[in-house]
């Protein structure tokens, strides 16, 4: 808290990117309070101690998402059926995987609104046994599993 610089500016950045929001301030450089609830943010959302700091493992766990890591693996993908108005950490893990075979939601935060559905569609046209509807299934489960996989 309270420490400025390009560092911090970095790390907002990679926050923004890895789909945490900060948008009051955006990546201002300035370590404040919306930063550091920021950082909490992705901690709780990848299981990390939620201290506010950015340490090795928050660096390492941010640079995974950023970089398609292993991570994935580590939030395996969830079955049932989603669609546009569902919320929760299962959307953010199809937001992940659908960022990580590139077709970008646009964003990683847990909300399936129009960017999602319009990722799921374009993964869907990839495949001739997927109906093109925008809603994920265990039919795209399994299609996005494979990608995954590859």
């Amino acid at each position: 808290m309270g420490d400025e610089g390009s560092f911090v500016r970095e790390i907002q950045q990679n926050l923004m990117r890895a789909g945490v929001s900060l948008p009051n301030y955006g990546a201002d450089g300035i370590f404040g309070e919306e930063t550091e609830r920021a950082v909490m943010r992705f901690q709780r959302s990848y299981g990390l101690a939620v201290d506010g700091l950015v340490g090795p493992n928050t660096l390492e766990q941010l640079n995974q998402v950023l970089n398609g890591g292993s991570n994935l693996n580590d939030f395996p993908l969830p079955s049932g059926i989603f669609q546009q108005g569902d919320e929760g950490p299962e959307v953010k893990q199809i937001q992940r995987a659908l960022r990580h075979v590139n077709f970008d939601p646009k964003g990683i935060d847990g909300i399936y609104g129009p960017n999602t559905e319009d990722a799921v569609r374009r993964f869907q046209s990839m495949y001739s046994a997927l109906a093109n509807d925008g809603i994920y299934g265990p039919n795209t489960r399994r299609y996005l599993n494979m990608e995954l996989d590859s």
